[in-house]
């Protein structure tokens, strides 16, 4: 299954889904605020950016990722992270899909796209410690 996961380019044809997949309680727990990500999705960050993880072609979920400014790690006391390092955040919308190794493999797929670009010192992404399918 491996082979089969890959990353889509995200489309504003895509914002429907990113909300329904938000605001299902498999998802929603993480996300109390989905209009955020939905208006980031819509509008990323010049230093980001996102994509549909899909399986077959089928759409499962969604990956968004951003450079870390010196300036935001200082802020929330990350001082030995270095600047420019890039975090991911995930998630898996499609319950079917929930618990079935989809979002490592996706990073397998995300990472090395990353590295092409020659200047992430570091990817990281920090799932809550409560949340038992991102372990």
């Amino acid at each position: 299954m491996e082979s089969d996961v890959t990353l889509t380019p995200f489309s504003s044809a895509d914002v429907e889904l990113l909300r329904h997949w938000l605001t299902a309680p498999h998802v929603a727990v993480w996300y109390p605020d989905p209009e955020d990500h939905i208006a980031w999705a819509a509008n990323p960050s010049p230093s980001g950016d996102r994509a549909l993880i899909t399986v077959g072609g089928r759409a499962v979920g969604y990956i968004r990722w951003q450079s870390v400014s010196r300036e935001v790690l200082d802020s929330v006391g990350l001082y030995e992270i270095p600047a420019g390092s890039v975090d991911v955040d995930m998630l898996i919308g499609d319950l079917e899909f929930v618990g079935q190794g989809i979002g490592p493999k996706a990073l397998l797929v995300l990472v090395p796209q990353l590295r092409q670009r020659g200047n992430v010192p570091l990817v990281g992404l920090s799932p809550s410690i409560q949340n038992l399918s991102a372990q």
